[in-house]
């Protein structure tokens, strides 16, 4: 009897529940720089890029529970919250790290137990967040309840 082909799903669960996917991914070729931070978000359906261009600086803090690394891009913020975020903060000075994962709330507690040196990220958050930059680029900035104007006319 044939063997029946694998279906998507089964595919998936193959390949495990990403509990050993890194939080973080930098470059480590000594003559490369990486060119944008990519954020990817926990529910997978949502990353933005950040260009390491409009890097202005970072700010570090331990807040007892949790740290918190804070990026400026231009006119945008990325704030980082997780543990051992010092590992990160070597990479953006070194020019190397590519991108940044924020974990499910149960694997980052399961890394946090863990204790590894490897940072483990609990929550990430943009200011301005995509919704207000998508507004101002389409100019959608009218108030709730007024007509707009019929374009054409």
């Amino acid at each position: 009897m044939p063997e029946p082909k694998n279906s998507f799903a089964a595919r998936l669960l193959e390949r495990g529940n990403g509990e050993d996917a890194k939080s973080f991914t930098s470059e480590r070729q000594q003559t490369a720089q990486a060119f944008n931070l990519h954020v990817e978000l926990r529910d997978g359906r949502r990353a933005e890029g950040f260009a390491w261009a409009h890097y202005a600086g970072y700010r570090w803090a331990d807040e007892g529970e949790h740290e918190k690394l804070v990026l400026l891009f231009g006119t945008r913020a990325l704030e980082i919250e997780g543990h051992n975020l010092m590992v990160l903060v070597e990479d953006i000075r070194e020019c190397q790290l590519n991108g940044i994962k924020e974990m499910v709330s149960a694997q980052a507690e399961l890394k946090h137990a863990n204790a590894s040196e490897e940072p483990v990220i609990s929550n990430i958050r943009m200011y301005p967040d995509f919704e207000e930059l998508l507004k101002e680029i389409k100019g959608d900035d009218r108030e709730a309840g007024h007509a707009g104007r019929v374009r054409g006319r």
